[in-house]
């Protein structure tokens, strides 16, 4: 008795998936969704899924998006619900709550380093965000900002001091 309880809790475990590793293969940037395929087989067979969302920093203050490109190791999340319900609006959404932890209800969340991957050097306390042409924009402990590529800016530019001399009175560059 306690065997076959034990194979119907296995059962109904199985089916539940909550969080996978995936390989992107496609990428739509202007829907920000993608193709991924899950790094796991399911009984010997590999799994797809198609038209995922790509999940983002975004809130009310802005958005920081990073664009996903093939070959990208990732994060695949699975809904506890519906997703495509609960993507309509902003709203509270009635949802099939037979459907549970569903394979199409994923959504991607990148950027996870594998054992073969060059990791980043970055220390306690520390904020970098870095380009894979090596060029970066680190906040360090201290506050202090390191930028390493060239900058151009669009729009106006104010500064205080550069180089220790202040803006109004020094003379540190001039247009030719």
């Amino acid at each position: 008795m306690i065997e076959q309880i034990k194979k119907l809790i296995d059962v109904k475990l199985d089916n539940i998936n909550t969080v996978a590793l995936g390989i992107i293969t496609q990428v739509d940037l202007k829907k920000l969704r993608c193709n991924v395929k899950l790094k796991h087989k399911i009984q010997g067979n590999e799994i797809e899924l198609f038209d995922v969302p790509i999940a983002c920093l975004k809130s009310s203050a802005g958005t920081i998006v990073i664009s996903p490109a093939e070959g990208d190791i990732v994060l695949v999340l699975f809904s506890k619900y519906e997703l495509v319900e609960q993507l309509k609006n902003k709203e509270a959404v009635d949802v099939n709550e037979l459907l549970k932890f569903n394979l199409n209800n994923a959504i991607v969340f990148g950027g996870l380093f594998t054992l073969v991957d060059s990791i980043p050097t970055i220390g306690k306390d520390e904020l970098l965000i870095e380009h894979k042409s090596g060029n970066y924009i680190k906040f360090q402990q201290d506050g202090k900002i390191t930028i390493k590529g060239d900058v151009y800016v669009d729009g106006n530019l104010d500064f205080k001091q550069i180089r220790g001399v202040d803006a109004e009175s020094g003379e540190w560059h001039k247009h030719s």
